[in-house]
């Protein structure tokens, strides 16, 4: 370079070339809570009632003429879970509304991605709680997820016990092991037993690449795409069971160790009862700064837990 060029590194009047968007990579998605009923709650504890169909018995047969007789009927079960509060908050100083800043408003930035995180807190909760809580002087209430929640089918490892939603107990752990394909085929088989149409599991990414090496009757092959660009067949998306086909889901809310279960989930026995939806509350002021509370209150309707399997006790990280 010749001497005395004027360059960028001496310049002081240089304008930034910062682009007006910000970027984010955090995942949004929420397949539990996106793929269930939404319904209203209209109290903090939400109840429902559930029945079943006795056996069939293949010796029901009458005497010709002969005179009715009743059988004892079993009521209906009355069972309930309560609304959690989901909140979170952002202040803004008078000084960072008042500046020329890259990225769009502040607080509507903040608002949109504060709704995104507490829908997945609502999403982390309605799978990972194993109990529900109620409100007293040291405990806020809590739903019961559904870790709590399924208690008839379930495929444990060793010296593992199922929850009793009934009584608000929380599972017990058995011995890690493995998810394999003959524990997806039991939790299947006995959910459809008990009436259940599973059209959906939810699992830890790891986990679902676990699943994508499952053999069941497929011969893996090169595919050679519409450009002619061969690709590898190495995962599928849905699982073709003999009792109808599930649809394999990795749920990013469920990483890092949150939840190491497998659910199989009958969509039709699941919904989300909101007693208050998504409000945005501007806070009293009490400075030099503008406060926001978010705030909705919801809770899991279980409305059959036997529709639907829990495969507990997985190793969920990588050997």
């Amino acid at each position: 370079m010749p001497a005395n060029v004027y360059t960028t590194t001496q310049a002081v009047g240089n304008r930034e070339d910062l682009i007006d968007k910000v970027f984010r990579t955090s995942p949004t998605d929420t397949p539990l809570v996106s793929r269930i009923a939404r319904v209203d709650a209209d109290a903090v504890f939400h109840e429902w009632q559930t029945d079943k169909l006795r056996a069939p018995n293949p010796n029901n047969a009458a005497p010709e003429g002969a005179d009715a007789s009743f059988a004892v009927q079993a009521p209906t079960v009355r069972i309930g879970n309560r609304c959690q509060i989901f909140t979170d908050t952002f202040s803004i100083s008078g000084t960072q509304n008042a500046v020329r800043h890259a990225g769009g408003p502040e607080t509507s930035r903040l608002k949109a991605k504060k709704a995104v995180e507490i829908k997945k807190d609502i999403e982390a909760a309605c799978i990972a709680n194993a109990q529900t809580q109620a409100e007293d002087a040291t405990h806020n209430r809590k739903l019961r997820g559904l870790n709590g929640w399924i208690a008839t089918n379930n495929n444990m490892g060793a010296g593992g016990t199922a929850p009793d939603p009934k009584n608000n107990v929380a599972p017990g752990p058995g011995t890690k092991r493995d998810f394999t394909e003959d524990t997806l085929k039991d939790a299947i088989l006995k959910a459809y037993t008990e009436g259940g149409d599973v059209r959906f599991a939810i699992m830890a990414p790891y986990l679902k690449q676990v699943a994508s090496g499952f053999d069941g009757n497929v011969v893996r092959e090169q595919e050679v795409g519409g450009e002619r660009k061969p690709t590898l067949q190495t995962a599928y998306t849905f699982y073709g069971s003999d009792f109808g086909v599930i649809e394999m889901v990795p749920d990013r809310c469920m990483a890092g160790g949150i939840d190491n279960n497998v659910y199989g989930i009958d969509p039709d026995y699941w919904a989300v009862a909101t007693l208050r939806g998504f409000e945005t509350e501007q806070l009293a002021k009490t400075g030099d700064n503008v406060s926001y509370q978010m705030v909705t209150e919801l809770t899991l309707e279980a409305r059959n837990e036997a529709s639907s399997f829990a495969i507990r006790d997985l190793n969920a990280t990588a050997p």
